[in-house]
């Protein structure tokens, strides 16, 4: 009956709450009570990263048991660090609740903005821009950004590196949250193709536009037949191509006359190699794909980049990393490619 009552309890319980067991250094019961939770229960990304946080505190409890725990306080302010992110998150999707774009605009950038240290502070600010169009094959972003977000919870001082996630990008949103977060890496997660003005056709078939069968869809200006990815259109219904060109343009604008202290820029897209390439002379590295490439591929390279970076890993380094954890499914090792100041870095 005791067990019971415990349970229902920690069912109702408030954020406040559960961060008071924190701050009590109730973790067990903390952790317990965060699962509980039903916007948890019912969000894959959110299960997943208490889940993660189970198995760390679980392990490390376990290891100083048995005398093995080499960093035990310090691995416990890592899981208690990651616990508070991991409220925060939680509190900021129970006032903004997540809705199909499809039937309801994506959030605005004010719905989804979160505290980041100011420019000029010892971090690496990270941007974590998704696109990933009713229209288009769905992908696992928010799975992405959980497994990446999870890694850098693992740093020695998790705090350095802030993560800023914006949803549904549009193409006057691109520029603007690289302006106004000033991020030392942007992260494009999404589709990207090779021949877009043909592939946006096949996809989109829209009234009143050029489709498939439309003769005005054979006649393709040849400066378009290039790379780029796929952001929302602005009333985030359909997607939005936008070229390699300009994502040039942007980069080099951003850096040159903005000086935002971008110094990794990463496409996880297939085909994203042109991309990279492009923006490659003005961001000291890039990395791109040099074809499509599996969801499941492009999350473990995401994951393992950012445990790289995080355990202070060059980034020529973190890339290999990288790549190892993408072979058990099937990528060949040359699928991801990196730019060194406008120059392929050969493996």
């Amino acid at each position: 009956n005791c067990r019971k009552s415990l349970e229902q309890y920690l069912e109702i319980m408030t954020i406040e709450q559960i961060t008071s067991l924190i701050t009590k250094a109730r973790y067990k019961q903390a952790l317990k009570a965060i699962r509980e939770l039903e916007i948890v229960q019912q969000n894959d990304d959110l299960r997943l990263q208490a889940d993660l946080l189970q198995t760390r505190y679980s392990k490390n409890e376990r290891d100083n048991l048995m005398g093995i725990a080499e960093n035990y306080g310090t691995e416990s302010r890592r899981i208690t660090a990651a616990m508070l992110m991991l409220l925060q998150d939680i509190k900021e999707r129970q006032k903004n609740p997540t809705v199909p774009v499809a039937v309801t605009p994506a959030p605005t950038p004010e719905d989804e903005e979160t505290e980041l240290p100011m420019p000029g502070e010892e971090v690496t600010r990270i941007l974590f821009l998704a696109s990933n169009p009713s229209d288009t094959a769905k992908l696992q972003l928010t799975h992405e950004h959980s497994l990446i977000s999870a890694r850098l919870q693992e740093a020695m001082e998790p705090n350095k590196f802030p993560l800023l996630l914006k949803r549904a990008v549009t193409p006057s949103e691109f520029q603007r949250f690289i302006y106004q977060y000033k991020p030392n890496i942007v992260h494009f997660s999404g589709h990207g193709d090779r021949k877009a003005p043909e592939l946006q056709a096949m996809l989109t078939k829209r009234v009143g536009r050029p489709g498939a069968d439309s003769p005005q869809a054979e006649a393709v200006d040849p400066e378009q037949e290039e790379s780029g990815i796929f952001l929302y259109d602005e009333d985030r219904r359909h997607s939005h191509f936008v070229s390699a060109s300009y994502l040039k343009r942007v980069f080099k604008s951003m850096v040159q006359r903005q000086n935002i202290p971008i110094k990794i820029v990463v496409f996880n897209a297939c085909h994203s190699g042109q991309q990279a390439q492009a923006i490659s002379n003005y961001v000291p590295y890039v990395i791109g794909t040099s074809w499509s490439v599996g969801d499941k591929a492009a999350s473990a390279f995401a994951a393992g980049f950012y445990f790289g970076i995080a355990e202070g890993m060059e980034v020529e380094d973190a890339v290999d990393y990288a790549i190892n954890e993408t072979l058990p499914y099937n990528e060949p090792e040359d699928r991801f490619i990196l730019y060194k100041d406008g120059i392929k870095v050969e493996w």
